[in-house]
């Protein structure tokens, strides 16, 4: 992973931040995003899923396994059409949510109080 912190650093300028404003976002401190830039610690799971949703980039992307951003289909790979706009929707969806700043813990807090309002039903019966 020895890719992952130029990664990081690089990300981190393009979004204009500072490694203490990166730092609060992940509720952590300046020098475990200096550390985690220089190589010297890595990320747990959940730390790496945060900044991947903090850039919008893949997991992969972060670690250096992939040089893309985003999510692609690889070329001739056929999506049947049901699942082509159930993910072109799911992506729409989550870019607007993400733009207002919802995070995955906003997204499922959301859902739970649609759910006890009785606006939803999640039962997978």
């Amino acid at each position: 992973m020895n890719k992952f912190g130029n990664v990081l650093k690089t990300l981190r300028k393009e979004k204009g931040l500072t490694q203490s404003k990166l730092g609060e976002l992940l509720n952590t401190s300046h020098a475990t995003i200096n550390r985690y830039e220089n190589n010297v610690y890595q990320p747990d799971l959940s730390t790496l899923d945060k900044l991947a949703n903090i850039f919008n980039v893949t997991t992969d992307y972060l670690l250096g396994r992939v040089d893309r951003r985003e999510i692609s289909v690889i070329e001739g790979t056929e999506i049947p059409e049901e699942l082509r706009k159930i993910g072109v929707e799911y992506l729409e969806v989550n870019k607007e949510l993400k733009e207002k700043g919802f995070t995955p813990e906003k997204i499922r807090d959301l859902i739970e109080g649609l759910e006890k309002a009785g606006l939803i039903n999640n039962n997978q019966n």
